[in-house]
């Protein structure tokens, strides 16, 4: 079954305008494939597309042992101008609440665990942890955060751009496991584009109490969304004209760079810069 990575590597790689100027990478003629395990193909916000990014991702979840359905959002939390970068600091909106709950019975949510890893068309890249979070409630008052068809959770995942162990992670599959030491630092956003780093895989756990009357029953739902990273960058000239390069996964599974002039950048975009992200 097709993944939610493969799915949106082949959208990034449609997008090349006839003219650009193009530079391919050297490598192996011969390389290994990326795998990515995944359990929901329709889950991906494409950043490079105005309605992926207006709209989202609406789920709805079976939930192991009972009737009614978990219905999960996500949106990414991005001002004009900004980007869904590897680099940058990032949120992602996140909705939870009850499809077709029965009137007699209550659902808790226990705890929400949250893995966010990189997806990369190369097998030493792809897969590596960039974040990782837990959202419970604090206090003893409360079961946890109660749900309903009518009464949803809202949470805001902060993700981290290059914490100390995304780096450390990152340099040795940049770098390779060698029995010497190795120089751990920050990269730049090119590094990881060109190591074919294409998305975010954010993945979820949802811990739900469900009770009804006297009974009380525990469940897990897993939850997940694919955020393509943005794969443009842009550079000065002596003259401080902008100008872009484009990163993609060629027809011979190699990392292709595109030159792009700030119009041919436009063209191919096919919408305004500004309106790239959602207003909140």
């Amino acid at each position: 079954m097709k993944n939610n990575c493969n799915e949106l590597s082949k959208k990034i790689g449609s997008l090349i305008t006839a003219g650009a100027i193009s530079l391919t990478l050297s490598g192996c003629d011969a390389r290994e494939v990326s795998t990515n395990n995944s359990n929901n193909t329709q889950s991906v916000i494409d950043t490079t597309n105005s309605d992926s990014l207006e709209d989202g991702v609406q789920q709805i979840l079976d939930i192991p042992g009972e009737n009614f359905k978990l219905k999960v959002g996500y949106q990414c939390v991005l001002n004009d101008g900004e980007k869904w970068t590897v680099t940058s600091d990032k949120s992602i909106f996140m909705e939870v609440s009850t499809l077709g709950l029965p009137e007699d019975m209550k659902v808790y949510i226990d705890n929400i665990h949250t893995d966010t890893t990189i997806c990369s068309h190369y097998p030493q890249i792809n897969g590596i942890m960039q974040d990782s979070m837990d959202d419970r409630i604090h206090n003893s008052l409360m079961y946890g955060f109660s749900i309903s068809d009518t009464n949803s959770f809202y949470g805001i995942n902060q993700i981290d751009g290059q914490n100390d162990t995304f780096i450390k992670g990152f340099t040795y599959g940049y770098n390779g496991y060698s029995s010497g030491s190795v120089n751990e630092q920050r990269f730049l956003e090119s590094d990881y584009l060109k190591k074919g780093v294409y998305a975010n895989k954010i993945s979820s756990v949802i811990d739900l109490i469900v009770v009804k009357g006297e009974e009380f029953s525990f469940t897990s739902v897993e939850s997940e969304v694919t955020v393509s990273v943005w794969p443009y960058i842009e550079l000065k000239n002596a003259n401080g004209e902008s100008y872009y390069k484009y990163y993609h996964l060629n027809e011979q599974g190699k990392i292709e760079v595109l030159e792009l002039t700030e119009e041919e950048f436009i063209i191919q975009t096919q919408i305004d810069s500004n309106k790239l992200t959602r207003k909140k």
